[in-house]
């Protein structure tokens, strides 16, 4: 019996050079796309500092974070993959037209649907505004962070009465204008030079969190302190950061790679370390501080953390999956998962 028209299986995997056409090179070129947009999971860790009850919302934010990115992109990515060739003439503009093509909507369009491309757009439409809202977010409370423990001039670290940032919201708004490089002719190219910044930024912030993480455990054990006074704990304890720091470092030495074709080549894929490096120098230069690791016993573990009853917490926490427990079993699914 033939197949449905629109059955395809997996015979895109195994066009030209099959899954991987380009080899090694081709997939180590893609990591810093992956990390442009896999960022911004980090948003729910600076969220929990303005979130009332952190102990009782953020496991369930990060499960719904986790389960949202397998589901939108890796599970989504497959199916792309089985549905649209890596070689289609609508991608990365080969048709002729100015603009790549989403390959969702080409997934759409070839599936013969005529009205989904324009819902799917209207869709990633939405999904940067709320990227963009995060973004400032993120960037405000950041440099309004800075500011005030000091590493920052003091005026980031204005807070008005109802506890927006607004100097810091403002530098961050300031930041939005670079959206009218759309309508220069060269925008791909000036977009190459962004995304570079941006994606290996993403790699120094959670090469950055890794460390600071290790740092801090070790400190705590240092210093006599128990994994119980913790609100919560890395599953993975410091072994997770220990791999993610490699991985990363891993990574960036592939750009290294990537870029050993051109002087071009090495300075866009990796402009965004370099930037990082003249900002920590900057910093080194304004601060006079040229300590690079302070001993383990002298770190502050208690500036800035909320002092929180642990015991209290935990009954809570207690009478809360208990009162989960008795609910039926599709809604304690649901309220897990989503």
């Amino acid at each position: 019996m033939d197949r449905h028209p629109l059955t395809v299986g997996g015979k895109n995997w195994h066009v030209g050079n099959g899954a991987l056409p380009n080899g090694f090179h081709g997939v180590a070129s893609t990591f810093i796309t992956a990390s442009y947009s896999m960022a911004g999971t980090e948003m729910v860790g600076l969220a929990s500092a303005e979130t009332k009850n952190p102990a009782k919302t953020l496991p369930k934010a990060v499960r719904q974070v986790f389960w949202r990115l397998f589901l939108f992109f890796f599970v989504s990515l497959m199916f792309v993959g089985l549905l649209v060739p890596y070689n289609h003439p609508d991608l990365l503009g080969k048709s002729g037209s100015t603009n790549s093509t989403s390959p969702f909507v080409i997934a759409i369009k070839d599936g013969g649907i005529k009205a989904l491309p324009s819902i799917f757009n209207a869709c990633i439409l939405i999904t940067v505004l709320s990227t963009g809202n995060s973004a400032v977010y993120g960037c405000s409370r950041t440099i309004q962070s800075l500011g005030q423990q000091g590493l920052a001039p003091s005026l980031f670290a204005y807070v008005d009465r109802k506890g927006r940032p607004l100097v810091a919201l403002c530098v961050s708004a300031l930041f939005g204008l670079l959206g009218f490089l759309a309508a220069y002719k060269d925008q791909s190219v000036v977009f190459n030079w962004l995304l570079s910044v941006a994606s290996l930024a993403t790699l120094f912030s959670w090469g950055s969190i890794a460390a600071v993480h290790i740092r801090f455990r070790l400190a705590w054990k240092a210093q006599g302190r128990s994994l119980d006074e913790l609100t919560f704990k890395a599953n993975t304890g410091i072994i997770g950061s220990i791999y993610t720091l490699v991985f990363l470092l891993f990574v960036l030495a592939l750009q290294l790679y990537i870029g050993h074709v051109s002087a071009e080549a090495f300075f866009q894929n990796f402009l965004g370390a370099i930037v990082v490096i003249l900002f920590y120098i900057g910093h080194k230069l304004y601060s006079r501080s040229w300590t690079m690791l302070r001993p383990l016993k002298e770190i502050d573990l208690d500036s800035g953390r909320r002092h929180l009853d642990i015991e209290l917490i935990r009954s809570e926490l207690a009478e809360e999956r208990e009162r989960i427990h008795q609910k039926p079993w599709w809604w304690r699914i649901w309220n897990y998962w989503c």
